[in-house]
């Protein structure tokens, strides 16, 4: 099994832009990298071939497929259906190659909303004239349709903000070379790539255990949640998600099948991972609830609200003074798991306390919330916690074994944790 997730690069701009020409160098150039065929209800243009360069279909069979959910995105450029396969794109994924997407500019921004660890380079010609002239040379529209594509493209550029990178298609080997850089140095980035084996190697004593977690179901939650005050005002907390998306990445490279639960944190998800988005508390139980059961591991790292209002307003509530807040308490998500679930899975839980009795109510919380173990970490050390990139603290487990965690990376502590996880696990199986 490859652990090492795959990117999702889409290339989009204008028509006539050279996005296509730049999408097949890619997948021509880095072995890692896969082209994905589109769907359309157009009829092939010169050379194209079935399953090389599109799926070529009828709108009626399309329009099927999009009651199906068989499309990851699609839409309607000058009067044909374009669409990806959902399925096609996950299992390329999962397999450890890199997706590139050659599309318009309108399904490029479906799947920044869909997958937001995407990567959306932006591909456009250095004047609208020079546009004109390689739609015209082409010699597939008449001027009319060529019209048409300079309006649409007119309304395409409007959206260059959304994009993560911008090329100027001027001189094709120069374009060829920058849209390469990007694939490269996206590949090089932490967040993007599995943990090195070279930084294990330093203390391999520490990272025994993941293999526990090789072909194992685990679930992962992170950020914070929010609860509603009116239709434009919450109530939340300032967990950034970068520990429960370092967890399922640990996981993830150990491995592990992960679902990750996640509220609106600040963190892209991770790559090669299934993801379910929440806002609210209850949204998070229900989706936890119905999963729990089929898991080897249940990770809280989700920073839960623990109030919402009693009340919701719809609109906006307006400024008028004194407004007095009435809050009730969310539900206790693994107190309520722990109750209802005939086969609940093991769970890691996370405890972030102030004050010299931190350690004391970490435990209480372990026990009263029927975990396996808890990640105490003390929330009055400056520098670590919320919306900080280091952490620090103790994962104590129900033995009253523990394992002390000095300050580091939480990227590098995740990788910690999930080893004595399964160390934890594998010692409780043997006995």
């Amino acid at each position: 099994m490859n652990n090492s997730p795959g990117q999702l690069i889409v290339l989009a701009g204008p028509s006539g832009a050279g996005k296509t020409t730049l999408a097949h160098h890619l997948v021509e150039t880095f072995s890692s990298a896969v082209f994905s065929v589109s769907t359309t209800t157009r009829s092939p243009r010169g050379s194209e071939i079935e399953g090389v360069d599109y799926f070529f279909t009828g709108r009626e069979e399309f329009l099927e497929k999009i009651e199906n959910g068989y499309f990851l995105e699609y839409a309607e450029v000058h009067g044909y259906l374009y669409g990806t396969s959902r399925e096609r794109v996950r299992s390329e994924l999962a397999s450890g190659r890199s997706v590139i997407l050659d599309i318009d500019v309108q399904g490029a921004l479906q799947i920044k909303e869909a997958f937001p660890v995407s990567i959306l380079i932006f591909i456009l010609t250095p004047s609208p004239d020079v546009l004109a002239s390689r739609l015209l040379g082409r010699n597939t529209d008449d001027p009319d349709a060529v019209l048409r594509r300079m309006e649409v493209a007119a309304w395409e550029i409007s959206w260059i903000g959304s994009f993560d990178y911008y090329v100027c298609n001027r001189h094709l080997e120069d374009s060829m070379m920058q849209v390469e850089s990007v694939f490269s140095g996206e590949r090089l980035q932490i967040a993007e790539t599995s943990f090195p084996p070279e930084i294990r190697a330093f203390t391999p004593d520490r990272f025994i255990g993941r293999e526990y977690w090789n072909g194992k179901s685990v679930i992962v939650t992170s950020g914070p949640t929010r609860e509603a005050l009116d239709s434009v005002r919450f109530i939340s907390n300032r967990s950034s998600g970068l520990m429960g998306c370092s967890m399922a990445m640990a996981f993830r490279d150990a491995g592990a099948e992960v679902l990750f639960v996640t509220g609106p944190a600040c963190i892209s998800p991770p790559s090669g991972v299934e993801t379910i988005p929440v806002e609210t508390a209850e949204e998070m139980q229900k989706i936890l609830a119905g999963e729990v059961e089929k898991a080897d591991l249940l990770v809280m790292a989700a920073a839960v609200s623990d109030f919402r209002p009693s009340a919701f307003h719809d609109g906006k509530t307006e400024r008028s003074g004194t407004v007095r807040l009435e809050l009730e308490a969310t539900p206790d998500i693994l107190e309520e798991l722990d109750r209802t679930i005939d086969c609940m899975c093991p769970v890691m839980a996370f405890s972030l306390e102030f004050g010299p009795d931190g350690e004391k109510r970490a435990l209480e919380k372990m026990k009263r919330k029927g975990a396996s173990a808890i990640f105490y970490n003390p929330g009055d050390v400056k520098g670590t916690g919320m919306e900080a990139s280091s952490n620090q603290g103790r994962l104590i487990f129900t033995d009253g074994s523990y394992l002390e965690v000095k300050r580091s990376s939480k990227r590098y502590i995740a990788e910690l944790l999930a080893a004595a996880m399964g160390r934890y696990l594998m010692k409780g199986n043997e006995g």
